[in-house]
């Protein structure tokens, strides 16, 4: 009994290695627009997202409503192939200065915030292709798309990556 669960515990790894390793079961068409973590709404703002461009170039953006985080977002080409998603960071974006604060009760959603601090874009030196983030599942379903990056949950919430502001 013991062999049968720990082959079929095999089987499965196997299986999904292969299926991560095959090829990709979205397009560049379909992937481009505006990807957000866990929820397919948008509230008072973007959670953390994607925007991904048409011309093989995106814009990461951390979830803006942290304010003490240093780096706000990424920028940089993309390409996909068999099952990964190849990403080359050309620049960030990031807060530099300022202090740190307690949070305003009832108003802001974190403990500690930045004060007078300055947003400034830093071009990478040498930029190199990172390793690539498995796409695992794509879920197109009643005109809506979904998808796994590396295991996180993104749901496509926008054709059009201009739709977050400020890129």
């Amino acid at each position: 009994m013991k062999r049968i669960i720990i082959l079929i515990i095999v089987i499965q790894s196997i299986g999904s290695q292969l299926y991560a390793q095959s090829d990709l079961p979205i397009s560049k068409q379909n992937l481009t627009g505006v990807w957000q973590i866990n929820s397919p709404r948008v509230g008072n703002g973007y959670a953390e997202c994607f925007s991904f461009f048409g011309d093989g170039t995106f814009v990461f953006q951390y979830d803006p409503s942290d304010d003490t985080r240093g780096i706000i977002k990424l920028k940089g080409k993309y390409r996909l192939d068999k099952g990964g998603l190849y990403l080359t960071i050309l620049s960030r974006v990031e807060r530099v200065g300022g202090k740190i604060l307690t949070g305003a009760g009832g108003t802001d959603e974190y403990l500690f915030v930045f004060d007078n601090d300055k947003i400034k874009q830093v071009n990478e030196i040498a930029p190199k292709e990172l390793d690539p983030l498995i796409i695992s599942k794509v879920n197109m379903a009643n005109n809506k798309i979904d998808l796994l990056i590396n295991n996180r949950h993104y749901y496509k919430i926008s054709k059009d990556p201009n739709t977050v502001k400020n890129q």
